[in-house]
């Protein structure tokens, strides 16, 4: 009975398998493991490029900023000094604003600064009050309507843009001078002064015939053209302030040239309107002049216009 006892008690070992492992690792669950840290070392590498790619951005940003805020700077500077050398060229005696066209070369070279550095600039004259002026708001009132109607017209016969945009200017006088001045826009005048009134269609004939063969147009010929076409006196006064053979307003080109050694590159380009007729002391103030320029502007050399 003690030994059958003691016999039922004894239990056989369990033998628990043992795990081979497969290339020097235990094959117990590494794959899901690894399956969760290949998403997020991933995704570490696309937020770390990312982050490079906006900083790089970013700097660059920058680094445009001040290249455009140093050529601003640098621009502004050396136009004022251009200015102030052709403001003080033409308070020197020989410079009459009446005699410019006589002492221009024949290219419209004025004069030629040398900066001392290797650079020159050369500053050009020509003609600028044979365009129509398209900004109306500042002329005169009796003059007003007929100088918007004029731009309108002038509109309608000009369909080209660039070419319209040779004949006209956005500031200066109302005066155009017929010696420097397309038909185009005289017709535009002539039409917007006359209207159908008497006589309007045979100054048109007169005036632009006269422009067309290449004869002087004096003060003296637009009397006379207004006599043969029996133009009334209230139209040729008005014609007076639409025409002039006395203008005050030129086109200017500054060009900045590099230095010889390097073969004279042209590495800056500038234009404007000149008014000569602004060198007067004006009755506000006697101690300063006010300034000649009415505009100035940096030249795209891609732009049609940038070539005269």
């Amino acid at each position: 009975m003690t030994r059958r006892l003691i016999n039922h008690q004894i239990t056989q070992p369990v033998i628990q398998p043992v795990t081979q492992p497969v290339n020097g690792r235990h094959a117990l669950g590494p794959t899901r493991a690894h399956g969760f840290v290949l998403p997020v070392v991933i995704l570490l590498i696309v937020l770390v490029g990312v982050s490079s790619s906006i900083m790089l951005q970013r700097h660059i940003a920058r680094s445009k900023t001040v290249e455009r805020q140093l050529r601003s700077y640098q621009e502004h500077h050396g136009s004022r000094s251009i200015q102030a050398v052709v403001e003080a060229w033409l308070k020197t005696p020989t410079a009459r604003p009446r005699e410019i066209g006589e002492m221009l070369e024949a290219d419209g070279l004025a004069f030629t600064v040398d900066t001392g550095d290797g650079t020159t600039i050369n500053i050009h004259l020509f003609p600028g009050q044979g365009t129509m002026l398209t900004r109306v708001t500042g002329v005169a009132e009796q003059d007003r309507e007929q100088a918007r109607l004029a731009v309108a017209l002038l509109q309608g016969i000009v369909r080209d843009e660039l070419d319209y945009r040779r004949r006209t200017r956005p500031v200066g006088p109302l005066g155009v001078d017929p010696n420097n001045a397309s038909i185009e826009v005289l017709i535009a005048i002539v039409r917007a002064v006359l209207g159908d009134s008497p006589g309007a269609s045979q100054y048109e004939g007169l005036l632009t015939d006269a422009v067309q063969r290449g004869d002087a147009v004096t003060l003296q010929s637009l009397a006379n053209f207004a006599t043969e076409a029996s133009i009334e006196s209230d139209k040729r006064s008005q014609l007076s302030r639409f025409l002039t053979i006395t203008p005050d307003l030129w086109r200017f080109r500054v060009d900045q040239f590099g230095s010889p050694v390097v073969g004279r590159p042209l590495l800056g380009q500038y234009r404007g309107l000149l008014l000569l007729g602004s060198t007067t002391v004006t009755s506000g103030n006697t101690f300063e002049q006010p300034p000649p320029f009415l505009s100035w502007e940096s030249v795209d050399l891609d732009d049609p216009l940038a070539v005269e």
